[in-house]
């Protein structure tokens, strides 16, 4: 038989002791409100800290203890419906003191704790857990059990006593060193599970957690319970049973594990445990935590299990394989995408689609072990006959590709992969048929259509309405009259949106929106002003700084910031407080904070657009600041230079001379910049369909426009450059 815990015990019989506990006035009333439930004096004479008080009733304010005559309240008393400014006042404290003030009102009392420092050099009063959870925001000293060891080259674990834990961040030696810096590194701290540790360091709350922050080492006391060293660092990852040696200075001991994989068997004839591990299916390793209880005594052993080691192929691989290949992916492929048939699979490169409802019953942010057989439908690679999906981790970051707007090109529209792409057009709803009429072809000829939507999209309620779906390629199909998305996101449609160019986001409206859930997908702009500059790093090249709508707070954070389209910084004062910038990139919620992501740029400063001398022969744009100028309304006058990758080749016509192709940052089809009927060097003919090659370098020269949304070069553009010559 397996079990989950056992009872080790060398006493007879145990008893059974209850108490009782009398019942608090309680901390909170309804028709009181006080500004402060916790109110914090210095140690001075004559310390003083006013709150204000509001009741629907009559109230009075009393100290309870007697012996609290170093503090006084004034006014003790209050009418209904007025708003009165209750001031405490103390004598010189000879120590850190605290008492509670109790203001009744109708029958019952609420409690406002009052606190008042010790004087400098003072030592701190020992506190529980409880104390320190509930109290202000002050230097505490606390004695409790290490729980749990979080980092340790910063000293980051729990402490726990019988009212509570706490997390310790960051823990000092004598020097005032953190373990990474100090001789002998957290070991020389000499503190393991179990033991019991008295710490001092000040209380702060981050994201909501209590923390007792840089504290001080006061005393470890080892623990009464041992465990002896374990012959392996790890389990292997299939069924294990192995022993575990545990002294103890007292007893009975109460043995569990906190995880069903791993069981605690049986007692040994020698007193040692016997415990057994699971055989582990997943890649992923994973730990399960052995808790050992005496009367007084605690001690926890983590034991970690290997996972199976990774085969498969990344989507990528997988793309490139012969149909009707048997495949796996590896445990990083995370799941972006979802439909009530499927899933979409990516490796963080490329992305592929794979049927099945074992699929459709994966989460977004799953990452999976997936074998299937490798397909080709509607003329995309496809993943199905899928035989076993293992999830090897859960709730990770998803992030998208830039989309590209096909809307303009749905005519002529084809890809082999599932690339990330948007298209605008009137939704039709009709049982399981979602399909997008297009404005460009009335007769319905070429339409959009949405591949299986789950339910989070709420597709039906945009039945009738004209929207933007943004969602992976899945191929074409009733001979091409259909183009298939499987979407992640579907819009009503807006002309000229929030956080185009444009129509930049303001900072502070942005933050909100993104601290109320709603999260702008891929770049968008955001326009603000600087309040404050946490760090300008010219080594790295990036800032991090914070915006808002009229500068007078620290609304949305730029984090890791790059200058005019990506540059580095080179100088610390090339921004300052006061500044009003549009920012580039895309965004995010980090532990709270609305932010723009590493790797953002700033795209005007002050209402200039670019540096000087940017689109000229020594300094040409690039696609991305090309386009953006030109979709954001702000096209370059006259001849400009820009340097990019071709992408794709339309046609190349020996009978006119010149040629069709697009250009991208990278050689990718993400926003591509077209290159209408270009000239070759100098404006002279093209004579051979091989003059020019996908993946070759460019500089064009030639005059801008938006065509139709595609931003182009006008006809008899030039290269002036191919792969770095010049002719």
């Amino acid at each position: 038989m397996k079990l989950k815990y056992i009872i080790a015990s060398f006493i007879a019989a145990a008893s059974v002791l209850a108490g009782c506990v009398k019942e608090d006035p309680v901390s909170t009333l309804e028709g009181l409100s006080v500004s402060n439930d916790y109110v914090t004096l210095a140690a001075d004479e004559g310390a003083s800290l006013s709150i204000s008080v509001s009741a629907e009733e009559s109230w009075t304010a009393s100290v309870p203890d007697s012996k609290a005559t170093w503090l006084s309240v004034s006014p003790a008393s209050g009418s209904a419906g007025q708003n009165v400014s209750m001031t405490f006042t103390a004598t010189a404290s000879t120590a850190a003191r605290s008492t509670e003030v109790h203001i009744s009102m109708g029958g019952k009392t609420k409690i406002v704790k009052v606190n008042q420092e010790a004087p400098a050099g003072v030592e701190v009063p020992l506190a529980t857990c409880k104390e320190v959870l509930e109290g202000p925001e002050v230097t505490y000293k606390v004695r409790g059990t290490c729980t749990r060891v979080v980092n340790t080259s910063y000293g980051n674990w729990y402490l726990a006593d019988e009212t509570g834990e706490i997390y310790i961040y960051g823990t000092f030696n004598a020097k005032g060193q953190y373990p990474k810096d100090a001789d002998g590194g957290w070991a020389g701290f000499g503190i393991e599970v179990g033991d019991i540790v008295t710490v001092e360091g000040p209380k702060t709350v981050y994201n909501g957690t209590v923390e007792l922050v840089d504290v001080a080492i006061v005393k470890v006391e080892k623990s009464l319970i041992q465990v002896a060293d374990f012959d392996f660092a790890k389990l292997p990852p299939v069924d294990t049973t192995f022993n575990m040696v545990v002294t103890s200075k007292e007893s009975p001991l109460l043995i569990s594990s906190d995880s069903d994989w791993l069981q605690v068997v049986a007692v040994n004839a020698d007193g040692s445990y016997q415990l057994h591990a699971d055989a582990n299916e997943r890649t992923a390793e994973r730990t399960a935590n052995i808790a050992i209880s005496g009367p007084t005594a605690r001690k926890s052993v983590a034991i970690t299990q290997e996972g199976v080691p990774a085969t498969g192929a990344s989507v990528s691989e997988i793309i490139a394989m012969e149909d009707d290949s048997q495949v796996q992916t590896l445990p990083s492929t995370i799941v972006v995408a979802l439909t009530t048939r499927g899933a979409v699979l990516s490796d963080g490169t490329k992305a592929i689609y794979a049927y099945g409802n074992t699929a459709a019953a994966l989460k977004v942010g799953d990452g999976v072990r997936m074998s299937a057989k490798k397909t080709t439908y509607n003329g995309v690679p496809e993943l199905t006959d899928i035989t076993d999906v293992f999830v090897d981790s859960e709730g990770n970051t998803v992030s998208h590709p830039e989309a590209v707007d096909i809307t303009a090109v749905a005519g002529t529209y084809e890809a082999s992969e599932a690339e990330y792409v948007k298209l605008t057009g009137t939704l039709s709803v009709s049982g399981n048929y979602y399909n997008i009429a297009l404005d460009e072809f009335p007769e319905g000829d070429k339409q959009g259509s949405i591949v299986y939507p789950v339910d989070e999209l709420d597709a039906k309620s945009f039945d009738g309405k004209k929207i933007t779906v943004t969602g992976y390629y899945n191929g074409l199909s009733s001979k091409g009259k259909y183009i298939n998305v499987i979407a992640t996101r579907i819009a009503e449609f807006v002309d000229n949106p929030k956080g185009t160019l444009r129509n930049p986001y303001d900072a502070s409206e942005l933050a909100q929106l993104m601290l109320g859930g709603t999260i702008p997908e891929g770049n968008i702009y955001a326009r603000g002003i600087i309040n404050k500059i946490d760090n300008v790093n010219v080594s790295y090249g990036n800032a991090q700084y914070w915006l808002s709508t009229d500068g007078s707070a620290a609304d949305l954070e730029v984090y890791r910031g790059f200058w005019y389209g990506g540059e580095k910084f080179t100088s610390e004062d090339q921004i300052k407080v006061g500044d009003e910038v549009v920012v580039y990139g895309a965004v995010k919620v980090y532990n709270g904070t609305p932010e723009f992501d590493a790797k953002n740029y700033i795209y005007t400063l002050n209402g200039k657009a670019l540096p000087a001398g940017e689109g000229t022969a020594e300094s040409p744009y690039n696609v991305t600041k090309a386009m953006d100028l030109v979709l954001g309304g702000e096209t370059p006058a006259g001849t400009v230079y820009v340097k990019g990758i071709i992408s794709q080749i339309d046609d190349v016509s020996m009978q006119y001379g010149n040629a069709q192709y697009w250009i991208s940052d990278d050689g990718g089809k993400t926003y591509q910049l077209e290159i209408y009927r270009g000239k070759w060097f100098g404006g002279a003919s093209f004579t051979s369909t091989d003059q020019i090659a996908v993946g070759d370098e460019v500089v064009v020269s030639g005059e801008l426009t938006l065509y139709k949304e595609i931003v182009e070069f006008k006809a008899n553009n030039v290269i002036v450059s191919l792969n770095g010559k010049t002719e």
